[in-house]
C-alpha cells in the first residue's frame, strides 16, 4: 500500500533589510511611525512575499563615514504579516516595489532600540558587507548574533507596544 507523505514546509525564514543612511536618512527619523506599526521595504516579490508569511525582518542601518569602512547598526526586528504594493503601480520612496509590515492595529512582535546598536560580530558584519542593499534571507549564525544583541539588557531593546 502506498502512502503519500505530506510535503515538508520550509521553515519560516528571517530577512535582513539594509537602511542606507546616505539614501534614506537616519532610522531615528522614522522610528515614531515604526513603533506604531513596524515596516520595511523590498524590491523583489519573492522575498517580500516570503517575509509576509510570518518571517522575522531585521532592519539594519548602514552608515558610511568618510575614510572608514561601512558600519552596520541594528535598528529593529519585527514579524511581518503584510505585503503592500504601492497604489497605482508606483514605487515606495521612489525605489521599492513592496512594503512589508506587521499587522496594523495589533501589537507587533519584535523589538526596537531608541538608538540603533552597532553590530560588532565579525561574521555578521562580513555577511552584511557581501549582501546587496535590499532584502536578503539571513543565515542562522547572523540571526543568532542579532538575537543576542536584542536579548542583551545592556543594549536596552524595547518590545513594541
Amino acid at each position: 500500500m502506498l502512502t503519500w507523505a505530506r510535503p515538508r514546509r520550509k521553515p519560516v525564514s528571517a530577512f535582513a533589510v539594509k537602511h542606507v543612511v546616505e539614501d534614506h536618512g537616519l532610522l531615528a527619523r522614522i522610528m515614531k511611525d515604526v513603533r506604531r506599526t513596524p515596516y520595511s521595504y523590498a524590491v523583489n516579490d519573492p522575498e517580500a512575499t516570503e517575509a509576509s508569511l510570518g518571517s522575522d525582518v531585521y532592519v539594519i542601518e548602514v552608515r558610511g563615514e568618510p575614510k572608514t569602512p561601512r558600519s552596520y547598526w541594528l535598528g529593529y526586528k519585527y514579524r511581518a504579516y503584510e505585503k503592500y504594493p504601492r497604489a497605482g503601480g508606483g514605487l515606495w520612496r521612489d525605489h521599492f516595489k513592496f512594503k512589508n509590515a506587521a499587522r496594523p492595529m495589533e501589537r507587533a512582535e519584535g523589538a526596537y532600540f531608541d538608538a540603533p546598536v552597532q553590530i560588532v560580530d565579525a561574521q555578521a558584519n562580513a555577511w552584511l558587507r557581501d549582501k546587496v542593499p535590499y532584502m536578503a534571507e539571513m543565515p542562522p549564525h547572523v540571526i543568532s548574533a542579532l538575537d543576542a544583541m536584542i536579548a542583551d539588557p545592556a543594549h536596552g531593546a524595547k518590545a513594541f507596544a
